[in-house]
């Protein structure tokens, strides 16, 4: 049993139907795409012709930028007077991308210019007061920042003081306190904030691009296009815009180093689409800055030599190979240090000495969708003088603001919203995890409280078509606030289930409607694996509609994003210890024995509801979460229970209050033996001797005070005061319908089915007798 990640939030909005006949008969397009445009506010005609028939007039001035008209004055200045220019980048995607875009454009405008790339683990992440230094002793007389800047007060401090200007060009959040650089080119500057707010930092390079050659220089679009998609910006207004004129110049580049490293990565140039590069083209970059140096990245994208070209792209394809092997390693060893930490706090901060410090990232990100949680992945040096790593966070937890308060912890910090990179002394680590507790704690970040996936509709098969992919498409590309519409199924049989991968931990479901077949795509189903082996049948789930082109072929698919079991979710906490961690949720708990009840009163929520014994039950009781915590005395009594209430989700605690299953029941020889001692012996102190008795008859104690009940019962021995003398049977008797042995009967029996299955074996059965 397994619950989806996320609520399923259906769109229940309705539109004018005039409106959307009107949109049909403008642009071409169909009910259901139209009503999309008009849900993300794009209603009028000049908004929707911007949207689905974008032209370069539509970008934005890029004199509209703070200190725009500065930069450029003083770029040009230094081309006129032949002054050495050096662009500082960035290793990411984002900053080598922005790196080749502005040095391309001083290179068509005759500068003296060169690139450094800061190296990760020399350098870190933004100005280095040493390579700065290292960069003006070699004659640089004007930085250029591309992708950073903002957060490096010391390093452009000290070139600024040495009578070298700098230029910041940089998106990422803005400090209190902003260097005194001589100009600081940020789209969300406060002097002067730019209508496109979020634009990447290769689409704040392309705009310095655009005011110094005074044109939309369409060659650079295809590298702007994959440093905005790998950067996760706003896919919105211009960016979207930019996304979309670099596409059709990806699709047609004659960038050698593109060229190869899409045969490298065995791409077909024409079906580029955001996705390719967010999981394909930006990763390979992104290794080289994580492994190795990123400065090859922009040889690879501005090279005119095929020869290196095609060395560049393979040894970046080895290194994404790498990269992807350290990231499952590291992954791993992090889970297992998770697991041995308390559950308690709200953000994950974990840190190793031997994990490579280039991929952190990655991890940090596998870990939130594991745990929920925002994460800190952090590796410790050698020396023990420094933790340097990279956190990811939840939409709901605004990490930047979170640490920008605590900066003092740091040796350097930076990031924004969903992000963050830095360093602090080991020490530090303690206090750095107390401080983002107490963070999430001010920003009522609830763990438990899942996200919601907007339901675009509830499609049936036979609806996808042709047609509605073209109409999808129009509304591409999508990413971050232009989002892929997300749909429910039905009217469908599932034909087939096929798993995939080496780890066989993806599946390939085929199904059926009443005139199509489509095959449906869900990736790293590890924890949903048994559960869909056992019964695919009951489970549901929604996805997006793709395009799936093999041998020529070009039909629909569908990629799953979620899934869920259609019967009642299930968690099994079956245990023989109980523990205040188990009663932690409101809920309402159910007791067969009153005695248990009573011993556990005060460790249960405030809110939580006290139900014991079937007799308590509310007629046509309906509970969201139903936590059963004792064994039932029997199956009958369990079955009652599940058909007289209806319930949201079933947790199984199965406590054994005294449990038999261990013991089991006599057998018929040790029945004979005590029934011989029985007879045989008067006046037996069954307070002091009971143990001296099962020793001597070879019979645990628990087992003996049993047989000693069923006789008492069935008259063959009679206590007195605590003293048992044996009374011979003078008839048959059948001890098997003695009371307390039919009640452990029921009990063993029970204890066997619910103590002893297998989870997904339990789930099932209980499911069955479920009146749900």
């Amino acid at each position: 049993m397994f619950e989806s990640r996320y609520v399923w939030k259906q769109n229940q909005v309705t539109h004018d139907p005039e409106k959307i006949a009107q949109i049909e008969q403008q642009f071409a397009v169909g009910p259901f795409v139209a009503g999309l445009l008009l849900e993300r506010g794009l209603g009028s005609k000049e908004e929707l012709d911007s949207f689905l028939h974008p032209r370069p007039e539509n970008l934005v001035d890029p004199f509209l930028m703070h200190d725009m008209h500065k930069a450029v004055d003083r770029i040009q200045t230094a081309i006129i007077e032949g002054q050495k220019i050096t662009i500082y980048g960035d290793y990411d995607a984002d900053g080598i991308t922005s790196t080749a875009v502005m040095y391309e454009t001083l290179v068509q405008l005759g500068a003296d210019v060169h690139y450094y790339l800061p190296d990760r683990f020399i350098d870190g992440y933004g100005p280095n007061q040493a390579a700065y230094q290292k960069i003006i002793t070699a004659g640089t007389q004007l930085i250029i920042t591309v992708d950073n800047g903002v957060s490096g007060m010391a390093a452009i401090t000290a070139a600024q003081t040495a009578g070298v200007d700098v230029i910041i060009t940089d998106h990422h959040e803005l400090p209190l306190n902003l260097p005194k650089a001589f100009a600081i080119v940020h789209p969300r500057h406060p002097a002067q904030p730019y209508p496109t707010a979020e634009l990447a930092g290769v689409g704040v390079a392309f705009k310095v691009a655009c005011a110094l050659l005074d044109e939309v220089p369409q060659e650079l679009l295809d590298l702007v296009a994959i440093g905005t998609v790998a950067d996760l910006v706003p896919l919105t207004g211009e960016n979207r815009m930019l996304v979309q004129f670099g596409l059709q110049a990806l699709q047609q580049t004659q960038r050698l180093g593109l060229q190869a490293l899409m045969r490298a990565a065995q791409i077909t140039p024409q079906t580029v689409n955001e996705q390719k590069i967010g999981f394909t083209i930006a990763p390979r970059l992104n290794s080289l800055g994580r492994l190795e140096s990123a400065t090859p990245g922009v040889r690879l994208l501005t090279t005119l030599d095929e020869t290196e070209a095609t060395q560049i792209a393979a040894q970046t394809e080895k290194l994404n190979q790498k990269r992807q092997k350290l990231v499952e390693k590291i992954t791993a060893a992090a889970l297992e240090k998770l697991d041995a930490v308390s559950e308690t706090h709200l953000v994950n901060v974990i840190a190793a000495p031997d994990w490579h410090e280039g991929v952190l990232g990655i991890v940090a990100s596998r870990l939130v969708e594991k745990t929920g949680k925002p994460t800190l992945v952090l590796r410790i040096d050698a020396d023990r003088k420094s933790a340097k790593g990279s956190g990811r966070s939840v939409e709901a937890f605004h990490l930047f603001k979170a640490l920008d308060v605590h900066r003092k912890l740091f040796q350097s910090f930076g990031g924004h919203h969903m992000a963050c990179g830095l360093s602090l002394d080991p020490e530090q680590l303690p206090m750095l995890q107390t401080a983002l507790d107490e963070e999430a704690q001010k920003q009522k970040l609830e763990l438990d409280q899942k996200g919601t996936l907007e339901i675009a509709a509830q499609l049936s098969l036979d609806e996808i078509d042709e047609n509605l992919l073209a109409d999808l498409k129009k509304l591409a590309p999508f990413g971050p606030e232009n989002p892929q519409p997300v749909f429910a199924f039905k009217d469908y049989q599932l034909h087939g289930l096929r798993l995939l991968g080496q780890k066989q931990n993806h599946v390939k479901l085929t199904l059926t409607g009443k005139k199509t077949q489509i095959e449906a795509l869900a990736f790293s189903i590890e924890d949903q694996r048994a559960d869909l082996l056992q019964d695919a049948a009951s489970i549901e789930f929604v996805g997006k509609i793709e395009e799936n082109t093999w041998r020529g072929q070009t039909k629909p698919q569908i990629l799953i994003c979620d899934l869920a079991d259609r019967q009642p979710a299930f968690l099994d906490l079956r245990t023989k210890r109980l523990t205040p961690q188990l009663f932690t949720k409101n809920g309402t708990y159910f007791f067969f024995n009153q005695r248990i009840q009573q011993k556990l009163a005060g460790y249960l929520p405030p809110a939580a509801v006290q139900v014991t014994g079937l007799e308590s039950l509310p007629a046509e009781a309906e509970f969201s979460e139903l936590i059963v915590v004792d064994c039932p005395p029997s199956l009958t009594e369990l079955e009652q229970l599940l058909q007289t209430v209806s319930y949201t989700r079933l947790t199984a605690i199965f406590y054994p209050y005294k449990p038999v299953y261990e013991v089991g029941m006599p057998t018929r020889a040790q029945l004979a033996r005590v029934y011989r001692f029985a007879i045989t012996h008067e006046n037996i102190d069954l307070k002091n001797q009971l143990q001296e008795v099962a020793d001597y008859l070879k019979i645990r104690k628990e087992l003996l005070t049993f047989t000693l009940q069923v006789f008492f019962e069935v008259g063959f021995v009679k206590i007195e005061k605590g003293l048992m003398t044996g009374c011979p049977a003078h008839q048959a008797v059948n001890l098997k319908e003695a009371p307390s042995y039919r009640s452990r009967q029921q009990l063993l029996q029970a204890e066997k089915v619910l103590l002893t299955s297998k989870t997904a074996d339990l789930k099932k059965w209980l499911f069955q007798l479920s009146a749900v």
